[in-house]
């Protein structure tokens, strides 16, 4: 197979361009041509310096996470990344687009980084649950000192080249052809101009020079996150303080090793797994099988059928999004009582009067445009109005096969709905989990007969407003998380804990609180871990219910909603990765025997269970 690194030699210098696309992953292959590349380079006696680059949009996004999944293969991230700072000729490194995680690595291992105007960089290890791996803990804050280097990797947020040069990261933002002017300052630096010598990032003493300012940023790290009970549980920002205060009290190499070991043992923990598998798991959710060669599209311009609470609700988020929105009234004193209604849920977002006043003029009531040029109606009616039927069935024939029909209908069954309907291809319904303007979750439920087009727009509206669709029917968040509480209710009525107890120790792992209006109380370490277990046990037997059933095609879409809905820890990995994690014949058997002394009805294993037991199989053989 051709490499998917190319290299070239251009008037004596070594244009070496990453090209696996989509983002330029730093997979196995990239590695070994990587490291052939320089090797070939290096050897070369008319190449004087190296240029390293990226082929389409991207420098490198970062590691292939899925090869994390086991031990590390040789030549390793640090492996490479140490071969090419040692390089005897200049390297640069001409940096497009994304430079994420072992991209950023790659390029500190450089001697010197341009970068694109559009550039992002940065360590985003953190939300996998580990660290950076090869030596982005130390080359980092030798550049940038402690607090910025901090900043990088805690948040994983990525930062603008602008950002990354007047840290230090960079050495200049290309206004012009970045990779003709990558290969001419690799050339001019071969050829011993602008200080020519190959300047490496571990000899790099800028943010190392007051070792007092270094520590106290250490410190102030460890406390704000001792401070902050939902950041403390996590195990990767604790060993990220560790590998950079290591950056100033080892030597490189030993900080090397040391960063590298963190990143073993963080690799190998359940925490990290389990990040992992929701990073997967949002993306799968994210684009459905059912979708086909459909992607989920943003729709331009909403209408909303209702001015009450629920459309008020929908017409806010939606314009305040960047939404138009067309508001539709059964009259002109109803439209301004629910415009009045969205302009109080804005104004009480913190918006300031010019960000209300902007997304009021995105509002308009259907007495102006009707519903023309919508991409989706949504219905916002309640359930008990006893009006929904005939009101859908009025739009599917005003609207006909053109804008996507929905409902906010919490009915668990949408074919009901949909049988009357002209188009019922282009129906749906949404499920907000919680208050529209403060949901996470967006559940899209269709019929057997509902198209990828449609659903395809529930999810791009979910999108649009920042939350996480899933694409379920009936909805799945309510009677899972359900299940949970009912196991916290059993608890309390049998003896085990108080209310109080529960909530401490769900609070503790992550799960919000089992009963709402009740507060906290001091539980030992030990014995949260067994007042979470009932809980766990029901939601990961209501999941797997709910699979049997064809609610989600994947057990995964369902860790995805509960952690979307705040139901379950994100580093928990939600609770079918739970009980896949535990082992499904520890989980049977546990369900089976409080089956036994506790009753059917909430215990009784889900029968998948003893499917996949006996084939040693996972939820994803399913």
């Amino acid at each position: 197979m051709a490499s998917p690194v190319k290299l070239n030699v251009l008037d004596g210098v070594a244009r070496i361009v990453i090209d696996a696309p989509p983002v330029n992953a730093q997979s196995i292959a990239v590695r070994r041509g990587l490291w052939e590349a320089v090797r070939m380079a290096e050897a070369d006696p008319k190449v004087v310096a190296l240029a390293i680059l990226g082929a389409g949009r991207n420098f490198s996004a970062g590691a292939e996470i899925s090869e994390f999944e086991g031990p590390g293969q040789e030549p390793w991230f640090g492996t490479v990344y140490n071969r090419i700072e040692a390089c005897t000729k200049p390297v640069v490194a001409g940096i497009a687009g994304a430079a994420l995680g072992g991209g950023l690595e790659l390029a500190l291992a450089c001697h010197f980084r341009l970068a694109a105007p559009g550039a992002r960089l940065g360590l985003p290890e953190v939300t996998l649950g580990l660290v950076p791996g090869a030596g982005g803990t130390q080359r980092t804050p030798r550049l940038i000192g402690a607090e910025a280097a901090l900043r990088v990797m805690l948040t994983g947020q990525p930062m603008s080249a602008k950002s990354a040069e007047k840290l230090g990261l960079v050495d200049g933002v290309v206004e012009g052809d970045l990779a003709e002017t990558t290969l001419a300052l690799a050339r001019e630096l071969g050829q011993g101009g602008s200080g020519g010598a190959p300047r490496r990032s571990r000899d790099a003493r800028a943010g190392l020079e007051d070792p007092q300012v270094f520590e106290a940023a250490i410190a102030r790290a460890r406390a704000e996150l001792k401070a902050d009970p939902a950041r403390a549980r996590l195990e990767a920002p604790h060993r990220v303080i560790d590998c950079i205060e290591g950056a100033l009290l080892l030597p490189f190499d030993t900080g090397l090793a040391y960063e590298l070991d963190a990143f073993e043992e963080l690799r190998e923990s359940r925490q990290s797994a389990a990040l992992r598998h929701v990073f997967f798991a949002e993306r799968s959710a994210a684009r459905p099988a059912r979708l086909g060669a459909n992607r989920p599209e943003a729709p331009g311009r909403i209408g909303v059928v209702g001015g009450g609470a629920p459309g008020a609700a929908l017409a806010a988020a939606a314009a305040g999004a960047g939404l138009d929105v067309r508001l539709m009234e059964q009259d002109e004193a109803h439209l301004e009582a629910a415009r009045a209604r969205v302009e109080a849920l804005l104004a009480g977002e913190g918006r300031t009067p010019e960000a209300v006043g902007a997304a009021m003029a995105r509002i308009a009531g259907t007495g102006d445009e009707g519903l023309e040029g919508c991409d989706l109606v949504v219905e916002t009616l309640p359930d008990e109005s006893g009006l929904k039927g005939d009101l859908l069935a009025r739009l599917s024939e005003l609207l006909g096969a053109g804008p996507v029909l929905a409902t906010l209908a919490r009915s668990p069954d949408l074919s009901e709905l949909a049988r009357p309907l002209e188009h019922p291809a282009r129906f749906i319904g949404l499920r907000f989990f919680g208050p529209v303007h403060r949901a996470g979750l967006l559940e899209v439920g269709g019929t057997e007969g509902a198209g990828a087009e449609a659903l395809g727009c529930g999810l791009g509206l979910a999108k649009a407003l920042g939350m996480q669709g899933v694409l379920a029917e009936p909805p799945v968040a309510a009677l899972v998380s359900g299940a949970g509480k009912a196991a916290a209710e059993e608890q309390v009525a049998r003896g085990e804990a108080s209310r109080e107890e529960i909530n401490a120790a769900w609070a503790g792992f992550g799960m919000g609180r089992a009963f709402a209006g009740v507060g906290l109380a001091d539980v030992a370490g030990w014995k949260r871990a067994a007042l979470i277990r009932p809980g766990c046990l029901a939601m990961a037997n209501a999941g797997a219910l709910m699979l049997a059933q064809g609610a989600v095609a994947e057990a995964a879409t369902l860790d995805v909603a509960m952690i979307a809905c705040g139901a379950f820890p994100r580093e928990g990995g939600g609770p079918m990765h739970w009980a896949e994690a535990e082992g499904l014949a520890k989980v049977e058997a546990e369900l089976l025997a409080r089956a036994e002394s506790h009753g059917a009805a909430l215990w009784e294993p889900a029968p998948q269970f003893a499917e996949l037991v006996k084939n040693g199989q996972g939820w994803g053989d399913l």
